[in-house]
């Protein structure tokens, strides 16, 4: 007791200030009520009291720290009930003036969002319609709901610009223009143009990701393959990204001899303007406080004081924004700088002595450490790894920072072009290309890494999730750290074994337990009678067209798929296709929903759109494009301009199953067969075509304009009512069928079943849920004699 005593007293600070960010980081998570600051108010009195009354009987020691530990933490309790007091609670109505603070964005849905702040605080807009330009003053109506890192605003309409952006703000969308047109390498008068014309290469695109955040050029496919081996976090501003700037900020005032105090504030003035850049949203907030943190411990060495500091700043940022604490990325902003703090010192000190210089030293080390802190985390919500995540960050490394800093000095050109013109500003452009050049090398091989490791063997490696998952995880991590930090003779032998034994674990339970392989593309489930088709956007993110009229069997293929984020596409609105709906919410997040235009008024339409207020909504129709992740989706049908005119007619198709649907309760005059939803989907390796339920009309007009495919999904489950043209057209290598065992529908018909030619058919009431993978390739859930497994 008296060494535990002894340790406590002798980290007192730290010790205090870590406690008090734990209670910190519980107040801002657990329910709140009114009363909660008036409580924390009266512990923070009666701690004080308690305090004044220890001088008053002189005593010291452990009683002392522990009323302090209790001051300190009922006080930032106090601070954070308080913050969380002002911002909403509950979905309300919201009409008032705010200002645009980040540039807007689109997603696969459409739907267009942007950091807004407002009277009720910071909320994310999102909007049908396009939003103004970041430092835009405008009045916004809509609907505010919470969430989890700020509060969200569905807006009602267009947002009235009431003041266009000020000067600071046209400034910052210049130099981010600067930016990208160097990477790029164009020009506005030609002088950068002059430098070897325009750059098309990955690298291009990545640079103004890497930088300011800015992943509009970003090439198809390039986000999800970084994702894939974890250099995700390199396509947006990071701690990571802080900490190179701030340590070259810091390095640079330093050798003009400055005290490290003038090299501090030097950081904290660069990175404000740096955030302002970059656009101050949540994210970039809590990096910017980490990243910080991270380069001060780098400069100051080892020793007790950063954890400290990480403590400290973890304060002001749940104080500041409560409902971080909550967010993943908040978690693992901290466990990166945790590692950063933990670690990140006695790396660049092993480093220093096998003669690298500090610089480089500190810059390995940032990326480094912060992936050995992040994996647990990571693991833990995400569920897979790739096996080329570390060597990817290690070969990613010693580019970063280069690419960053000299993108950077782009950035600081793009504010003197901001005033100059003609050839000064050629002048100017042509030195902001030429410091790009080397810059958007150095993204091109970040790019490349993403590329390769993302096409090798393993490079989705499944792990537990949940607890199990993230004990593993986190041994891994330490087995690595010890590999590498730890200073004995068989410090690198033990660290290896820690490595080895929790990779073989976390690798082997999956397997044992998996039943949707690794790879998977495209999965079509297996939901009875109906149709559910799940294509894969993410590690988590998936498309779901349709989601057939169980909701257990969407909620176990979605389980199955391990999918956390549903973005869903109703080709119609039959209750085989639609009513299954309730099973995609249990456990996750319905990011958007779209559907055929017109069909809206359906009253399986507005029972849906009753069920999930506030989400997205996007009416589509033939000739409308989406794409996300490394996937992409186009609508072939219906025609623009038809609204949901339905089917020429009523009644049974022919082979004596209802027009209007597969189940029994559908009215013949909300026939929405003709209407449904043509899905092209495109994933990497594979075509699908997902016809709904057209019948031989339709299909017969698709017939002259439909690609060959890899994949048909038969129409209708397999109808009669069918075109063998539209079949031949499709010309696919492998035809599948959704269908319920025994329907009663004769589904498949014999027809559909020929009219696949010498394609081979699968249908789900024989093998379950189909897997789909690039080749095609093709397993399935069940075996069977014409079920491969």
């Amino acid at each position: 007791m008296s060494a535990v005593r002894t340790w406590l007293l002798e980290r007192a600070a730290t010790a205090r200030l870590v406690l008090a960010a734990t209670c910190a980081w519980v107040a801002a998570v657990v329910p709140v009520h009114g009363w909660a600051p008036v409580v924390a108010a009266l512990l923070c009195t009666l701690a004080a009291a308690l305090l004044l009354l220890r001088r008053a009987v002189r005593a010291r020691g452990l009683l002392a720290w522990v009323l302090s530990v209790g001051l300190l933490a009922a006080a930032v309790s106090a601070g954070v009930w308080t913050a969380r007091t002002v911002v909403p609670d509950a979905p309300g109505e919201y009409a008032g003036e705010a200002t645009v603070l980040t540039d807007p964005v689109t997603g696969p849905s459409g739907a267009h969002r942007a950091q807004l702040r407002t009277a009720a605080g910071p909320v994310t807009v999102i909007s049908r319609e396009p939003l103004p330009p970041a430092g835009s003053r405008v009045h916004v109506t809509g609907r505010i709901e919470p969430e989890a890192a700020s509060a969200a605003l569905f807006a009602n309409g267009p947002l009235t610009v009431l003041e266009e952006p000020g000067p600071a703000w046209r400034l910052r969308a210049e130099v981010r223009g600067f930016l990208a047109r160097c990477a790029l390498g164009e020009g506005t008068d030609g002088g950068a143009a002059a430098l070897g014309g325009v750059r098309d290469h990955d690298g291009a695109g990545l640079l103004p990701g890497l930088v300011v955040g800015d992943v509009e050029g970003l090439a198809p496919g390039l986000e999800e393959d970084m994702r894939t081996v974890s250099l995700a976090h390199l396509t947006a501003v990071s701690g990571s990204n802080i900490s190179i700037v701030a340590l070259g900020i810091m390095w640079t005032v330093r050798r003009t001899g400055a005290g490290r105090g003038w090299a501090i504030g030097a950081a904290v003035v660069v990175t404000t303007g740096y955030v302002f850049v970059v656009g101050p949203e949540p994210s970039v907030i809590r990096a910017a406080g980490m990243g910080l943190v991270g380069a001060i411990v780098l400069l100051r060495g080892t020793g007790t004081r950063g954890p400290a500091v990480l403590a400290s700043a973890v304060i002001g940022v749940i104080v500041l924004r409560p409902a971080l604490a909550g967010e993943p990325g908040f978690h693992l902003s901290v466990a990166a700088t945790a590692a950063l703090v933990l670690l990140g010192p006695g790396l660049t000190e092993l480093l220093q002595d096998r003669r690298v210089p500090y610089p480089v030293a500190a810059a390995l080390a940032v990326p480094i450490t912060a992936q050995i802190g992040v994996t647990p985390v990571l693991l833990g919500i995400g569920g897979t790894l790739s096996a080329w995540a570390v060597p990817a960050n290690v070969l990613a490394a010693p580019l970063v920072a280069p690419a960053t800093l000299l993108g950077m000095l782009v950035l600081a050109f793009g504010l003197l072009a901001a005033a100059a013109a003609g050839p000064v500003l050629a002048a100017i452009e042509l030195c902001g290309s030429l410091l790009a050049l080397p810059a958007t090398g150095c993204a091109w091989w970040i790019a490349r890494l993403a590329r390769v490791g993302a096409e090798l063997p393993a490079a989705v490696w499944p792990w537990p999730t949940g607890a199990l998952g993230i004990v593993l995880a986190a041994g891994a991590a330490l087995g690595l750290a010890l590999a590498v930090l730890l200073r004995l003779r068989a410090g690198p032998a033990i660290g290896a074994a820690v490595l080895v034994l929790c990779l073989l674990a976390g690798t082997l339970l999956p397997v044992v337990h998996r039943r949707v392989p690794a790879d998977w593309q495209v999965l079509v489930c297996d939901v009875g009678q109906g149709s559910a088709t799940l294509v894969r956007l993410g590690a988590e993110q998936a498309l779901l067209i349709d989601t057939g009229p169980d909701s257990a069997a969407v909620d176990s293929c979605l389980s199955a798929a391990g999918i956390r984020e549903v973005h869903l596409l109703v080709s119609h609105f039959d209750a085989d296709h639609v009513a299954g709906h309730p099973g995609v919410v249990r456990g996750r997040s319905l990011t958007a929903i779209q559907f055929p235009a017109g069909a809206g008024g359906h009253r399986r339409a507005r029972a849906l759109l009753g069920a999930h207020p506030g989400v997205p909504v996007t009416e589509v129709e033939a000739g409308t494009q989406f794409s996300a992740g490394r996937a992409s989706w186009e609508i072939l049908w219906p025609p623009a301009g038809s609204a949901g005119t339905g089917s020429a007619g009523t009644g049974t198709a022919p082979d004596g199953s209802a027009r209007a649907g597969g189940t029994a309760d559908d009215d013949a005059a909300e026939d929405t067969n003709a209407s449904s939803a043509v899905v092209l989907v495109t994933v990497p390796g594979l075509t699908v075509l997902v016809p709904g339920d057209i019948g031989e009309a339709e299909q017969r007009r698709l017939a002259r304009t439909v690609p060959p495919v890899d994949v048909l999904l038969a129409p209708h489950h397999g109808s009669s009512d069918l075109s063998p043209e539209f079949y031949a057209a499709a010309a696919p290598r492998l035809g599948v069928v959704s269908v319920g065992e025994d329907n009663g529908y004769g589904h498949p018909s014999a027809g559909s079943l020929a009219a696949f030619g010498s394609a081979p058919v699968l249908r789900t009431d024989e093998c379950g849920t189909l897997v789909l993978a690039p080749g095609p390739r093709v397993a399935a859930a069940r075996g069977g004699a014409r079920c491969p497994v």
